[in-house]
């Protein structure tokens, strides 16, 4: 855990810039088309479309008096049908749970009493700072309007800032601010926020992998909770692979059987 707690720290001083001002605004129910190039390119990087990719993601909550909390998933992902699959391995009061993601439906598999639960965007994985949304295919125009807020320098990058407004209830916020570096298109970080303009969370995606000529996966990702002092949740990928997955991975069924 140590090793841990140094990254975190490395992190937000490579990282930590003031959080621009939250612009409260009119109703949005358009998008700038520059933000939404920007916002194109990344999800083109990012969605690693025409590839299967298993992996596993470790992630080490951290609270303020108490132990870290570590927990290990598995992940199936198959972006070209818009779906995944995520098992939890470790530990064994949360071993066999999962979530299967078919399009727009997401399901949580409860082993202990055999059911599927209807779940969305919201849901926080195992009660850590990271939603389900970002392990799967990204599709953010169709969830939000984008326009541009300016140029900010985060670290050593300079970054275009994209503000996006939910256009459907959905969503895992209301209200984001991407953070895209300028040199290569990627993001470096998000900040969420609640309608009303609260900052709820900011994630820093801090390295990445290139697993296919101009696609990308974050392998080393924080997200700290800013309701919660001293929270936050840090998040490695690794056993990445891009063979291909057989098709009964991606069903209730393949869940199941996880937890037998």
């Amino acid at each position: 855990m140590n090793t841990v707690r140094r990254i975190v720290a490395a992190s937000f001083l490579a990282l930590a810039i003031v959080p621009a001002p939250f612009a409260q605004s009119k109703t949005v129910s358009s998008s700038d088309p520059r933000a939404l190039a920007i916002v194109k390119v990344f999800e083109e990087k990012l969605n690693v479309t025409g590839l299967d990719v298993t992996n596993t993601f470790t992630l080490v909550q951290k609270k303020a008096g108490e132990a870290d909390r570590v927990i290990q998933i598995q992940i199936y992902r198959r972006d070209s049908a818009d779906t995944f699959t995520l098992v939890f391995k470790y530990p064994e009061s949360e071993k066999g749970k999962g979530y299967y993601r078919n399009k727009d439906d997401l399901f949580l598999y409860l082993p202990s009493t055999r059911e599927f639960v209807y779940r969305n965007r919201k849901d926080d994985v195992g009660s850590t700072d990271v939603r389900t949304d970002i392990f799967g295919k990204s599709d953010v125009t169709a969830q939000y309007w984008a326009n541009l807020e300016g140029v900010v320098k985060v670290a050593k990058w300079d970054t275009d800032v994209v503000r996006l407004d939910a256009r459907q209830l959905d969503v895992a916020f209301p209200v984001q601010k991407w953070y895209v570096r300028q040199t290569d298109g990627l993001p470096v970080k998000v900040e969420s926020f609640s309608a009303s303009g609260t900052l709820l969370r900011t994630t820093y995606y801090l390295d990445y992998k290139e697993v296919t000529p101009g696609r990308f996966i974050f392998t080393k990702l924080l997200a700290t909770d800013a309701l919660e002092k001293g929270q936050q949740t840090l998040l490695t990928n690794e056993n990445i692979s891009t063979a291909k997955i057989p098709d009964y991975t991606f069903s209730k069924a393949f869940l199941e059987e996880q937890s037998r």
